[in-house]
């Protein structure tokens, strides 16, 4: 238990990083709320209020959080072992016989935990609430067009529906009835469907006969061709998946194009806490390297044109693993090679 708790310096070093990134997480989610709020003030209609533009931005940030995760923990690292080096704590505790080795344990210990916490967020808790807000903000812009909702089909019908805030409900559904001819019998529309169960319910329903043009009004109705669980898994973007269901997901899907997004996604989640973590060792080696000289400001600079420049070089490998020859996996492991090399030339560097 001692390892991982460690002494009182230990702690100490621990608790000022865990400081450091805390603030510089409520800082980076500050500024993405602004510039999120700042860039929905242009879409703000009589359906879509101030009130829904603020609520949007809110919901938001968790999933925002979350994506630059592996950033905030390096320039939290930086700033928090940039801080105990200028008050003389890092040589405090070297003298009292740390090395530099029990140093980085003692700042990688409260990214981990960290890294825990977003990857249980990103597992039960994020996916359902950025999928929620992100379609209530279509449907209130009215963005969603043929085009953008989900058609799902069965022997005896053809479904319509805009959106989908989670898996339990469906939001404006259009179902064309088929005959035993393949040819169309009615043309059902609904509010919403609820799922209770094992089925689903349709709510304010209209119904128009084709054939004679009869149209009857029904306030719910079981719907026994709603979608089912693997139904949802073909039809909703990667993002809004748990690193569980993207597991299960992949072997599933037909289509090249997207098993490529959901094993790019699922390798983003699963290879994040490394990546994290190796990034925390290189901002670690601009405080005990040759960088160990500059000012805080400085060295927070570094960080983030390093942050910077390796989400570009990321975003950069993902969609090559679209467009190309380039697997998945390759593109997420080469930035996560380039933070090695990175990291290994400048500890080889360090004077001691």
């Amino acid at each position: 238990m001692k390892i991982f708790l460690g002494d009182l310096i230990d702690k100490n070093i621990s608790r000022k990083v865990l400081s450091s990134v805390s603030m510089v997480a409520l800082a980076i989610i500050s500024l993405d709320f602004i510039f999120t709020i700042l860039s929905e003030l242009s879409d703000l209609s009589e359906n879509y209020g101030l009130s829904d533009a603020f609520i949007y931005s809110i919901s938001s940030l968790p999933y925002s959080a979350y994506d630059s995760l592996s950033y905030i923990c390096l320039i939290g690292v930086l700033v928090g072992l940039g801080s105990l080096a200028e008050e003389g704590e890092i040589t405090a505790a070297r003298v009292l016989g740390k090395s530099d080795i029990n140093i980085i344990w003692a700042s990688i210990k409260p990214v981990i935990l960290v890294l825990i916490l977003g990857v249980l967020s990103s597992q039960f808790f994020i996916p359902g609430l950025s999928q929620n807000s992100e379609e209530t903000r279509l449907m209130k812009q009215n963005r969603i067009s043929l085009d953008d909702g989900y058609w799902l089909a069965s022997d005896s019908s053809v479904s319509y529906f805009k959106s989908t805030p989670n898996s339990n409900s469906i939001q404006d559904i259009v179902i064309y009835d088929l005959n035993d001819d393949y040819k169309l019998k009615e043309i059902k529309r609904a509010e919403e469907a609820n799922k209770n169960g094992n089925s689903w319910s349709l709510s304010n329903l209209e119904i128009i006969n084709v054939e004679n043009g009869v149209k009857e009004y029904f306030e719910e109705m079981d719907w026994v061709d709603g979608p089912k669980e693997e139904d949802f898994k073909l039809i909703l973007s990667p993002k809004y998946f748990s690193l569980t269901k993207l597991y299960e997901n992949v072997s599933e899907e037909q289509s090249e194009y997207r098993q490529n997004l959901l094993l790019l996604e699922f390798w983003r989640k699963t290879l994040q806490p490394i990546f994290a973590i190796l990034l925390t060792i290189l901002a670690a080696s601009f405080v005990f390297g040759p960088a160990r000289d500059q000012k805080v400001g400085q060295r927070v600079l570094t960080g983030i044109i390093i942050a910077f420049s390796l989400s570009i070089s990321q975003r950069l490998f993902e969609s090559m693993a679209l467009v190309s020859f380039l697997s998945p996996l390759i593109s997420v492991m080469i930035p996560i090679l380039i933070v090695l090399g990175l990291t290994s030339f400048i500890w080889r560097f360090k004077s001691f």
